[in-house]
């Protein structure tokens, strides 16, 4: 498995990368490039990466689970942590009026997608603050021994 990750890599890499530039150097201004497809192939390989990488997380954990039992109580203990700050930061999203403006179509956007852009916001910096505060205890635990 680690060979065909160490050969996977640089294309998926490469693949990215002449996605985009493709979607920067399509100039919106030539009446020939369609910039509009350039963003959209890139945003679909995007949501195509996050996929496959979900479903390789999911697998993988099961499959240690598999290999060593013993590590599931931590397992589902980090799985409740996940699931309430999604279900957090969906409510407190929810709980918010305001609009966005859709600024392509001269109108707002739909209340759902609003909640769920904002939901994702949220989430990000949650994780943001995580990994800045286990950043800070890992440089302080590892300063102490």
């Amino acid at each position: 498995m680690g060979k065909f990750i160490k050969y996977l890599s640089p294309i998926l890499i490469a693949v990215c990368v002449a996605l985009v530039a493709w979607a920067i150097f399509t100039t919106p201004e030539d009446p020939t490039v369609d910039n509009a497809t350039a963003v959209g192939s890139l945003l679909v390989w995007g949501y195509i990466i996050a996929g496959v990488a979900i479903v390789v997380a999911v697998f993988a954990a099961i499959w240690d689970l598999i290999q060593k039992p013993t590590g599931l109580k931590g397992t589902i203990i980090a799985g409740v942590a996940v699931v309430a700050i999604i279900l957090g930061a969906y409510f407190i999203a929810n709980g918010h009026d305001y609009q966005i403006l859709d600024i392509g179509n001269q109108t707002f956007f739909e209340r759902g997608e609003t909640v769920i852009a904002d939901a994702s916001i949220l989430v990000a910096y949650v994780a943001g603050a995580g990994a800045i505060i286990s950043a800070i205890y890992s440089a302080i635990s590892d300063a102490l021994k």
